[in-house]
């Protein structure tokens, strides 16, 4: 029995060493090699998106860290939609964001966008003389966003008199005819409203900028204040109409060779009509239409690095001493006024964000009105206050036509 438990025990070692010499073959090593390969390529297949650059999702409360690109040269690409906030004058910035880059991207990639992100937070989107380097002083066309220099007026009855400082004006009108005072100024052309308010001649102004020849006017304006339907705004035009008009009637003149510049909004940087509308148009503004009204410089500033988010240059094409974001209205004394109006224009002469700027000569409070009353008959406290302080920072730059980029229109294209 002895003899038989041994003899069992030495073919189980003989077993066992076979099984040995089996598992260290070279197919049994190049099998158990490329299990492991297979293993190592399924583990970092996702890797990739693990780096993928991820831009700020939307938020309904906090405001744009980040400029918006207002899209390329060729103005087909619009910024990405901002936040839908309730519209109210609460204080509540709009928000914007962005969609998440698709696609892979490298870890290298991916840290230089990280060191790139974390450089521009660290520069204050509140200073005064900065500039977005996505925007341009040149519409999509080649012409000059700026009209000669940047200083004009809305409206017209002190044109008399400041007509020596500014370059440029608008009256709220298709095609301002204000007096002969408009010799030398770029007449701005507005497309008002959609004739559907029953006031301020909505209806008859959106009648004659049907009637206006494409590319007739170097300077186009969008709806004046869609955002709000007050007295002297243009009645809560949703951003989808407003878009459809836009691409109706607005962009042909572009296409003609004037400057496009976008609706304005009355809320300010409270705001939250823009980024949807210029989502839903084809042909991108070349300038975003800008309202102030506000009652300190800190506030002016605020107004404008909203609106640098656009990444446009900026058209100030109304603004006053008031602030109606609050409740009541504050109404500016003339020492206020004379204040505010003085520190305004030199920030927006040195802002290379703005292209453009006019003081509104519409009823703004007591201190308001460029001439007396409005009557076109003297120059107001507020009024001497504006051409003083024009020709004091602008001189240099009045109607410096030699130093811009100016496009023949179609009309000078046909009488060559």
């Amino acid at each position: 029995m002895a003899a038989i438990a041994l003899s069992s025990k030495f073919s189980l070692l003989a077993l066992l060493v076979l099984a040995l010499v089996a598992l260290s073959s070279p197919l049994a090593v190049e099998a158990k090699s490329a299990s492991c390969r297979h293993h190592h390529k399924g583990h970092h297949g996702h890797r990739p998106q693990h780096h993928a650059k991820q831009q700020p999702g939307n938020s309904a409360t906090a405001p744009p860290t980040k400029p918006i690109d207002g899209g390329n040269s060729s103005g087909n690409h619009a910024p990405t939609q901002g936040g839908d906030d309730s519209g109210s004058q609460s204080g509540k910035a709009s928000s914007t964001g962005g969609e998440s880059k698709q696609g892979s991207t490298s870890h290298e990639e991916a840290s230089s966008s990280s060191e790139n992100h974390s450089q521009s937070d660290s520069t204050s989107s509140s200073s005064s003389t900065s500039s977005s380097s996505h925007s341009s002083q040149t519409s999509s066309s080649g012409k000059s966003v700026i009209p000669g220099c940047k200083a004009g007026v809305a409206g017209g009855q002190s044109l008399k008199w400041t007509n020596r400082a500014v370059c440029w004006m608008t009256d709220w009108t298709p095609k301002p005819k204000n007096n002969q005072y408009l010799d030398g100024l770029k007449s701005v052309s507005m497309l008002w409203g959609l004739g559907r308010t029953g006031h301020d001649d909505d209806s008859k102004r959106f009648e004659e900028f049907k009637q206006l020849a494409p590319g007739s006017m170097d300077y186009v304006i969008g709806m004046n204040e869609a955002d709000f339907s007050g007295s002297g705004s243009s009645g809560l035009i949703e951003p989808t109409d407003a878009a459809k008009a836009w691409d109706q009637y607005i962009v042909p003149h572009g296409e003609a060779g004037s400057v496009l510049i976008s609706p304005s909004c009355a809320k300010q940087k409270d705001e939250n009509w823009l980024a949807p509308f210029l989502k839903q148009i084809k042909r991108q503004p070349d300038a975003i239409n800008v309202h102030i009204f506000q009652d300190s410089i800190e506030g002016v500033r605020g107004v404008l690095d909203h609106f640098a988010q656009y990444n446009k240059p900026l058209w100030i094409t109304e603004f006053a001493c008031i602030n109606y974001q609050v409740s009541p209205t504050v109404y500016c004394s003339q020492d206020q006024t004379d204040k505010l109006v003085s520190e305004a224009i030199k920030l927006f002469e040195s802002d290379d964000r703005v292209a453009a700027y006019a003081i509104s000569d519409a009823y703004n409070g007591p201190n308001s009105a460029l001439t007396p009353n409005h009557s076109g008959s003297s120059l107001s406290a507020t009024g001497k206050m504006f051409l003083a302080a024009v020709e004091s920072v602008s001189s240099k730059t009045k109607r410096s036509l030699d130093k811009v980029v100016v496009r023949q229109t179609a009309a000078d294209n046909s009488a060559n």
